[in-house]
């Protein structure tokens, strides 16, 4: 678009004609040049950019890397990566040892000197914890509450007095108002934790899970990584691009290496699994299961296995526990108040109980 010259105001051909319609028609002249050069860089750039994408795409070289280690955290290490280069594979692999050895020194239940050993030796203080302790604290407090008790740090005294062989009905048959009183307060903003009682208390069935989940993420952040599939001790986290397939051990199988249970997909979320089916103790003569109903202070007997997908590993840990001890139609109920959770409950009849996000992503039920 542009100004007309009537032929009143035209000059010879080649001679602008001094006045104002002269000048307007220059300027005006010079502008749309200015904003067709504009626009077609504006084009050229994004035709660029277009292909520079679609080959980066084309050239891009996805590889698979494995790598396997035992004796972390208790247990074995299974981490996958998939990357555009062996270097960040590798960077992979480094980040996601070193913040598992950062945050054990800060959670670990094993250890005299971690964080969260120094803090269980405090009582009715407001002491100073990290932004990690205070955050772990927190969600169990939260999913104590949740379950109405069913996931309870707590639940380690009781553990401890059956394993030594004490039923007495005080302690065990009626756990009483105790075990239902907060544990400790944790103020996030100001960075402090007190302790409320001095029962022996656990965060084993939390703790696990929230490494995993940072140490999967820190992995993930890694330049030219594309996923990231970290299980320790059957605490499995994927992040990426690509959904990943994990299965789901029968808990009623007499082999280890038999046929899994389920198999399920997962993309950007966790999965985990407890169940007494593996470990346990000698109780009144019988081998029961090491996870005990916090509610009852009894062993869990009804459920075998109890399975969760959550869009992170921290709650799949912590709802894992509590629905080893919950009835399956509690766990059900739960899973789906909260949306993104699925779970595979085994009770000891052979029944298997799932919900709606559980099927889900569910492949087969036995591939």
């Amino acid at each position: 678009m542009g100004y007309t010259i009537h032929p009143t105001d035209r000059a010879p051909s080649g001679v602008l004609a001094d006045g104002p319609v002269a000048v307007m028609t220059s300027q005006r002249n010079t502008a749309s040049a200015d904003f067709v050069q504009a626009t077609m860089r504006r084009l050229l750039t994004t035709r660029l950019e277009r292909a520079m994408r679609s080959w980066r795409r084309s050239t891009r070289s996805e590889r698979h890397f494995h790598f396997a280690y035992e004796h972390v955290l208790g247990t074995s290490l299974e981490l996958r990566v998939t990357a555009v280069r062996e270097c960040a594979a590798q960077r992979a692999e480094a980040e996601t040892l070193a913040e598992i050895d950062r945050l054990a020194l800060v959670l670990s239940g094993w250890s005299s000197t971690s964080e969260l050993a120094l803090w269980l030796a405090t009582h009715d203080a407001d002491v100073p914890v990290s932004a990690e302790l205070a955050e772990v604290l927190h969600a169990s407090a939260r999913w104590r509450e949740q379950t109405r008790g069913a996931f309870d740090p707590a639940a380690q005294a009781i553990l401890d007095r059956l394993r030594g062989g004490d039923t007495d009905d005080a302690f065990v048959h009626a756990p009483g108002a105790a075990l239902r009183k907060p544990l400790w307060l944790v103020d996030r903003g100001a960075g402090t934790a007190r302790r409320l009682t001095r029962r022996a208390v656990t965060l084993d069935a939390i703790a696990k899970g929230y490494i995993v989940a940072r140490a999967a993420l820190r992995a993930r952040a890694v330049e030219g990584v594309v996923d990231v599939l970290l299980n320790v001790g059957g605490d499995v986290q994927h992040y990426g691009e690509h959904a990943v397939v994990g299965g789901v051990a029968d808990p009623i199988a007499a082999a280890e290496n038999a046929p899994p249970i389920a198999v399920v997909r997962l993309r950007n979320a966790a999965l985990a699994t407890s169940g007494g089916y593996r470990r346990g103790f000698l109780l009144d003569g019988r081998r029961v299961s090491h996870i005990v109903d916090p509610r009852t202070a009894r062993p869990a007997e009804q459920i075998v296995s109890a399975s969760v997908i959550a869009p992170e590993c921290t709650t799949a840990d912590a709802l894992s526990t509590a629905f080893s001890v919950m009835s399956a139609r509690e766990s059900v109920a739960i899973a789906d108040s909260l949306g993104d959770v699925g779970c595979l409950l085994v009770e000891a009849d052979g029944r298997i109980t799932t919900n709606k996000s559980w099927d889900d992503r569910a492949v087969t039920a036995r591939p």
